[in-house]
């Protein structure tokens, strides 16, 4: 895991064995084809492809307690315990939601776009992760069935990107044309991140992502968690550099929301 660590932290992301017990992963496909099978997608989900979320019962999601609920979620945010300890996320919890984001077949790419909203927040600089999600993928990805794709590095480090991008879904990321040549901009520095079924993959949010198209024939559904660090302190037993911006951080410093990188972003 030594490794993976250093790849989360250098590189806003890294993959891992999800450890998932036998049987598991067809119960997680059957429960999720019921979902798309039974829900209703509007227009907006165009680009995610469905964006479907469940709170679990033990693990209720606090900022969203009338979503409905299912044990499996809860499946989803306890099994990782170990292996987010083993990364040195042992400090993170569950928002108490899985998202099922499924891209059809035919379905366009997802555009660039990064998650996090506190970048006017001193924070914004750690070198170490404040706020992860988690992608359970229930099909292998490549490039043709609308694999993930990242710039590494991003989740720190300004990139020409940052100063073209429309904020992402709600944030008028709905209402993106296809033709926007930034949001879906063949950057040099893209990676692909192919992905095989029982792996589980780890990014920062402040991380550029994004996908391809799906140009096959079949449904590619991933299952994606978000999980937040307690505190905003420097983490127990972190031995790097602290930014000087975050050891003169007002401890009661409010929260307010923005997707838009500001001066913590260089």
């Amino acid at each position: 895991m030594r490794a993976a660590r250093k790849q989360l932290l250098d590189e806003g992301y890294c993959i891992v064995d999800g450890r998932l017990p036998g049987g598991k992963l067809k119960e997680l496909q059957a429960w999720s084809d019921e979902w798309l099978a039974t829900t209703k997608h509007p227009a907006r989900w165009k680009y995610q492809g469905s964006d479907i979320h469940i709170s679990g019962v033990r693990n209720v999601s606090k900022r969203h307690p009338g979503l409905p609920r299912d044990d499996l979620v809860d499946f989803l945010i306890e099994h990782p315990e170990a292996i987010m300890a083993a990364l040195g996320l042992d400090d993170f919890r569950s928002g108490g939601t899985f998202q099922i984001i499924s891209k059809p077949a035919g379905a366009p790419a997802l555009y660039w776009h990064q998650d996090w909203a506190r970048w006017d927040d001193p924070i914004s600089k750690s070198p170490w992760p404040q706020q992860v999600f988690l992608n359970w993928y229930l099909t292998d990805t490549d490039v043709a069935n609308g694999c993930l794709r990242v710039i590494p590095g991003s989740h720190r480090r300004r990139v020409d990107l940052h100063d073209h991008l429309i904020p992402p879904h709600e944030s008028g990321g709905y209402e993106v044309e296809e033709t926007n040549d930034w949001m879906f901009y063949s950057h040099p520095d893209a990676v692909d991140v192919p992905v095989s079924v029982g792996q589980l993959l780890i990014a920062d949010a402040r991380l550029l992502h994004g996908t391809h198209p799906n140009a096959s024939t079949e449904r590619r559904t991933v299952l994606l968690g978000w999980f937040y660090r307690r505190s905003n302190d420097v983490p127990p037993g972190w031995e790097g550099d602290v930014p000087s911006e975050i050891l003169k951080r007002e401890p009661d410093l409010p929260f307010r929301w923005n997707r838009v990188p500001g001066e913590y972003l260089t």
